[in-house]
């Protein structure tokens, strides 16, 4: 018998380099998932474009419709009612997500968090956005250049980049390197590693334990 493919929904807010290379990986088999929905909260997400393209089906609800977060992500959990959904890949979404959206996905059946997302840098060392500026020291609370900057894949819950970490992997820093070589070079690395955490989870081998991820 087949093994069950996973269902992913992918939220985006912008260009979506992530979202296609996932369901890039998804079509080619890389990983025993399928991209069931790609959501934006941006009618405007250069994304959605790249979504159609493949023939994924887009959802977009635009947060500046409403006056809560709250009320925002009930309407996105009534727009995906109709879709199979195992897992969410936050992929480039610019919206901190609250426990409505973290406790409507948990994966009861696997047992785990049930929203992931990626993270250009040490989630333990800075959470936030501009973290490539981080790792070259860019940042007005933050000038010292590193050697390298740690790509993070972890759970969601409801802080900024404070979930569980699930993978890390290092990318080094150059001396010669701009910002966008460093982007560039990373953006690189992020593909590889969310596409090897998503296929980790769909084989089985991704648990919590004691508030603890393992990778059998």
């Amino acid at each position: 018998m087949e093994k069950r493919k996973l269902n992913l929904a992918i939220f985006i807010s912008g260009g979506g380099t992530n979202m296609e290379a996932i369901a890039k990986n998804c079509a080619e088999g890389a990983i025993d998932a399928r991209v069931a929905v790609v959501v934006s909260n941006n009618p405007d997400a250069y994304g959605l474009t790249r979504a159609k393209n493949m023939g994924i089906p887009t959802v977009v609800v635009d947060h500046r419709d409403f006056a809560s977060r709250q009320d925002h992500e009930r309407e996105i959990i009534r727009r995906l009612q109709d879709y199979p959904i195992d897992f969410v890949c936050l992929a480039g979404y610019m919206r901190v997500v609250t426990p409505i959206l973290i406790e409507r996905f948990a994966n009861r059946e696997m047992n785990l968090p049930g929203i992931i997302n990626i993270h250009p840098a040490d989630t333990k060392a800075y959470q936030g956005e501009h973290g490539y500026e981080f790792a070259m020291g860019l940042l007005k609370k933050h000038t010292e250049r590193l050697t390298e900057t740690r790509i993070t894949v972890h759970f969601v819950d409801p802080g900024v980049d404070t979930g569980m970490i699930i993978k890390q992997l290092p990318v080094p820093v150059l001396p010669e390197d701009s910002l966008d070589d460093l982007k560039k070079r990373g953006l690189a690395q992020e593909y590889i590693l969310y596409s090897d955490v998503i296929q980790s989870i769909a084989e089985g081998r991704v648990a919590v334990v004691d508030n603890d991820v393992t990778i059998s």
